[in-house]
Formats: structure tokens, sequence, C-alpha cells
């Protein structure tokens, strides 16, 4: 145990996930990063392999973490997967592994997270929400409705844990340059017989900045919400969509 500041991020293998890790590390954080991915060697503190949406997994990681640095001021939720596709096409399967990944993957983490932030003082839960969460999207309604509740859970949650110190928030991206993102673009594209550059132009014109946003510049958001500089909020969903919702 060395006194830094220890901060767990799921979703770090890729994405927003490692760009969170990225930053916390440059802010001087040990920080322990999680995903489903086994990519061996991670310049930016501790791996672990684990699919969030397993809870003996993340009980383990948590008591590992508390055991091994006695602390826990940061969860960053950032593990999610996405479904593109019609709402009545959705397989029964599809629908649990994008609830499990996205509402049940937050739901454990912040579960055995808790009780390790309210012996050692208190600390800072950031949730990945979406602007999916907020707008309607032709083909990605079980994505938003996990994000609308991720919206609704967080909250709640800060009620309930602000007697602990425990701030909740979470952050709502619009389009970002993601493989997920690259991913969905791809769908849509051979869906509507479109081309990828142009299912991109398209989302790009749906945010008043006319560009998809750097992982950086999400994590950013959540580094902030994380960090003291955020002291006084709780409660929040903070849109990082560049205009999009203010449309």
């Amino acid at each position: 145990m060395d006194g830094k500041r220890v901060a767990i991020v799921t979703g770090a293998a890729q994405g927003i996930g490692l760009a969170v890790a990225r930053q916390l590390h440059a802010l001087d954080y040990s920080v322990v990063a999680i995903d489903v991915q086994d990519i061996g060697y991670f310049e930016f503190g501790k791996y672990i392999q684990c699919d969030v949406s397993d809870e003996s997994l993340v009980a383990e990681i948590l008591t590992g973490v508390e055991s091994e640095f006695g602390r826990l001021d940061v969860l960053a939720n950032v593990a999610g997967i996405v479904l593109v596709k019609p709402f009545h096409e959705i397989s029964w399967e599809e629908y649990h592994r994008v609830v499990d990944v996205n509402l049940g993957g937050t739901f454990l983490t912040c579960k055995h997270a808790i009780p390790v932030m309210q012996r050692t003082g208190g600390g800072s839960i950031v949730c990945m929400a979406s602007v999916s969460g907020h707008v309607g999207q032709t083909d990605h309604a079980l994505y938003g409705a996990t994000k609308g509740a991720i919206i609704s859970m967080v909250r709640a949650l800060a009620w309930e844990l602000a007697p602990y110190g425990i701030r909740v928030n979470s952050v709502s991206p619009g389009s970002v340059d993601t493989a997920m993102l690259r991913g969905d673009i791809s769908i849509e594209a051979d869906r509507l017989s479109m081309s990828f550059d142009d299912v991109k132009a398209e989302r790009e014109a749906e945010q008043a900045l006319g560009r998809w946003a750097d992982p950086a510049e999400i994590a950013e958001a959540v580094c902030f919400l994380a960090g003291t500089s955020a002291s006084f909020i709780t409660g929040t969903d903070l849109l990082v969509d560049g205009g999009w919702v203010a449309r």
C-alpha cells in the first residue's frame, strides 16, 4: 500500500475505458483495469480479465483490491456493448446479454465497490450512460433502455450513498470514435445499403459540433466527475454529446 488514490476502470482494454485508465494513471492513481478481453501487458496499471456480468469474479476483484491497496477512491463503469437491430428481431439471448453487461455489470461493480468505499471513507462512482438514454434511435431501443436505466439508477444511488461520502454520477457521450461505434456504423450502412462514410457523415451531423468525439474527451469528463473538482456534484448525468440533445 503506497497511499496513492485507487481507481477501478471497467471496459479498459480499448476506447473510452482505455482513455479513462490512461488519464487516471497520469493523475497518479493506482489503476485496476478490468475488461473481458485478454490483452496481457497493460502499461497504465494492474489489468484483470473479467466479464462484469459474472458476480463471483466481480466480488473477487473487489475483495482483492481492498486487500492489496486498502482503499478504493474511484469506480469508473465504462464496460458496455451495443446491439444494432430492429426490436422485434432481438432474441431472448441477445436481450439478456445486453442487459446483463450494460445494466447488470454496472449494478454488480457498484454493489461490490460500495462496501469497500464505505469502509475506507467514501469515494466517487462514475457510470457510462449515453445519448441513447435521452433520445430515440432506430435499432437501438434495447441499448437505449439499458442506458436510461443507468441514469435512473445513478440518481437513486446518489441519494442513498451521500451519507457515506460517496458521490455517484454518469456521463452520456454522443458519437465517439471507438471500435464499437465503427462497428455500429458498419451494421447500419449494410442495413441501409449506404457507404460507411455516408452514414458516418449523418452521425456527425447529429452533433452541433459536426464531428465525433475522441475517447480522451469523454475521459476528461469522467475524470472531472471522479475528482475533487466535482466535490459538490452528485446524481447528475453529464452530456458530452457535441450538442446532440440540445437540438
